[in-house]
């Protein structure tokens, strides 16, 4: 198919952009095979930036609408509405209502391609030099070299080479060193969609393993895995293990009269099992929807808007995730004890699995709260564990797929906004700031790399992802980008960081959910400039009284030893 054929109207002139990312204006909308472009025709001298053409991917578009100016006056043209997967909202006034609805067909289809062959990361040419080519910055080889330098209790296996024991992860994995390939096979059969237990984290102070995997097939009948016991128990050295579902109890339940479940303590007498539910993918999908919809409205009390926020269910969402995480690092981290292992899984292990044992990973290591340690968590525990982007984000809040539709939920945003909370109450305990984590946000629903296409590592070798596209990485990782998204506060904290999950601490994400309800648009503009000039400010006084300290240290030697001299012993 060619993205030609969709293309009913390649140029609208004199469109006039009433709502958008910039002050309205009039302009010429041009449309591709992958963009939206405005381009200004009438630029007011007061404000020249907005003569620059404005580009949009078709593919950031979640839902088009479109309706006459009057109902009873057709001939005065009509509305086209553009709910971005962002939050952004466009609306267009065209002259020519059948121009207008022959757009609004053109961008629905463009937008809603079925799968991701057609993607504009296909066809993107980088215009800057790669200098770390982000395919290669997280080998799973290098992972365990590292690793290899805490415990030898891990070994590196090949057992899903081509994908054969589990579709949904990478070639390499890394598990209990006297565990054999048979077994894991075994487990695999145990295990929803064959996720078989293996190492997610190693935390070096307590050498204590964080392990993730699927909810065991225990079903009605009380199925048993010994092979699969084998591999948990391998895993306890001194001291009991914790397992951790991710589900609600009745959520467990009902999953066990389907055929899965939870670990019966009769066979796993040696761990310990705790439930630290999160919201599943529709409920999380619905508190997005409602809590965008509430964020939109103007025209309502506070009161009332308040109530509404609450009802959402999105900041309780947040709240959950991080509370799971906190448990998962808190049984890796209490009381003192050493060599406590945690195996996390929900149901698939996909979802609320990644999200508790990626958080549990920023709370405890200081390394994942630089920007090479973050983006290395989101490659390990989201990217090659097999979150499936393409599915749960093909579409945001405004509309649902009607392939997809199901299996569509901002689950990885719940991730970003838990982090954002802890950005929030530790601010200089990050290298990177909350504009960091709105582009990552972006970048997974519509982006011209490569990096959150597919729903696993064998779509991705299969489709040769990796070899034809560029990574998020590459981009990231170049000098004049990483700038953008550093924390000019930083100051680096080593060991634990406990943030605050009362409700009184969770806080609106106000730049995600209220970024272009500013006239202006910009947010973070000013306000960095300002941090960034206090910051400079104090800096350079910091030099000249550390300067200061050593002249002082320098005279008081000078006057020690002048003394010496006129009063000798």
């Amino acid at each position: 198919m060619e993205l030609s054929e969709l293309i009913e109207v390649t140029r609208v002139r004199d469109a006039f952009m009433r709502k958008g990312p910039r002050p309205a204006q009039i302009g010429d909308i041009c449309i591709f095979g992958h963009h939206l472009i405005f381009a200004p025709t009438a630029v007011s001298k007061e404000e020249p930036d907005n003569s620059q053409e404005f580009w949009l991917l078709h593919k950031a578009v979640d839902r088009v609408l479109c309706e006459p100016i009057s109902k009873e006056n057709p001939q005065r043209g009509g509305l086209l509405a553009l709910k971005c997967k962002n939050f952004l909202m466009i609306i267009f006034e065209i002259g020519d209502l059948e121009i207008c609805r022959a757009t609004a067909r053109t961008i629905e289809a463009l937008s809603n391609i079925n799968g991701f062959l057609h993607d504009y990361a296909f066809f993107y040419n980088s215009p800057f030099t790669i200098l770390d080519n982000g395919w290669s910055a997280f080998d799973p080889e290098q992972e365990f070299a590292r690793l290899m330098l805490s415990t030898d209790a891990f070994r590196i296996s090949s057992v899903n080479e081509n994908f054969t024991v589990c579709s949904s992860y990478p070639e390499k994995v890394i598990v209990p060193k006297g565990i054999g390939d048979d077994y894991l096979k075994i487990s695999a059969t145990f295990r929803e969609a064959s996720r078989f237990p293996v190492l997610s984290y190693f935390h070096k102070e307590t050498k204590s393993p964080i392990v993730r995997c699927s909810q065991p097939l225990i079903g009605p009948t009380n199925r048993r895995c010994r092979e699969d016991e084998t591999i948990l128990n391998s895993l306890i050295t001194i001291n009991r293990g914790y397992i951790i579902d991710t589900r609600s109890k009745s959520a467990a339940s009902a999953a066990k009269a389907k055929g899965g479940g939870a670990e019966p303590q009769g066979n796993y007498r040696q761990w310990r099992y705790i439930q630290c539910p999160i919201p599943r993918q529709r409920e999380i999908h619905d508190a997005l929807t409602r809590m965008v919809d509430v964020c939109s409205e103007r025209k309502v009390s506070s009161d009332r808007w308040v109530n509404r926020v609450g009802q959402a269910g999105w900041l309780s969402a947040v709240a959950a995730s991080l509370e799971a995480g906190a448990n998962v690092a808190q049984c890796i981290y209490s009381e003192g004890l050493k060599e406590v292992p945690v195996v996390i899984h929900g149901g698939e292990g996909i979802d609320s699995t990644l999200i508790a044992s990626s958080l549990a990973q920023i709370l405890l290591d200081s390394d994942a709260r630089t920007i090479r340690g973050f983006e290395s968590v989101i490659e390990r525990e989201w990217i090659c564990a097999g979150h499936p982007f393409s599915l749960r984000n093909n579409h945001c809040a405004y509309a649902e797929g009607t392939v997809t539709g199901p299996f569509e939920a901002p689950v990885f945003l719940v991730f970003l906004d838990a982090v954002y909370q802890m950005i929030a109450q530790y601010p200089m305990s990050f290298e990177f700031d909350e504009n960091f984590l709105i582009f990552l946000f972006e970048h997974a629903y519509a982006s011209e790399f490569g990096s959150f296409l597919g729903n696993s590592e064998k779509e991705k070798q299969e489709n040769g992802i990796r070899k034809k596209t560029v990574s998020l990485w590459s981009h990231v990782h170049h000098p004049e980008n990483m700038k953008q998204f550093v924390n000019v506060c930083y100051d680096p904290t080593s060991g634990v960081i406990w943030p605050s999950i009362a409700p009184q601490c969770i806080k609106i994400w106000d730049r995600l959910f209220f970024r272009w309800q500013r006239p202006d648009n910009s947010w973070s503009k000013p306000e960095t400039e300002t941090i960034q000039s206090l910051t400079d400010h104090w800096k350079l006084r910091e030099k000249e009284l550390t300067a200061k300290a050593s002249s002082l240290r320098r005279s008081v030697i000078e006057l020690s030893r002048e003394l010496r001299v006129a009063s000798p012993l």
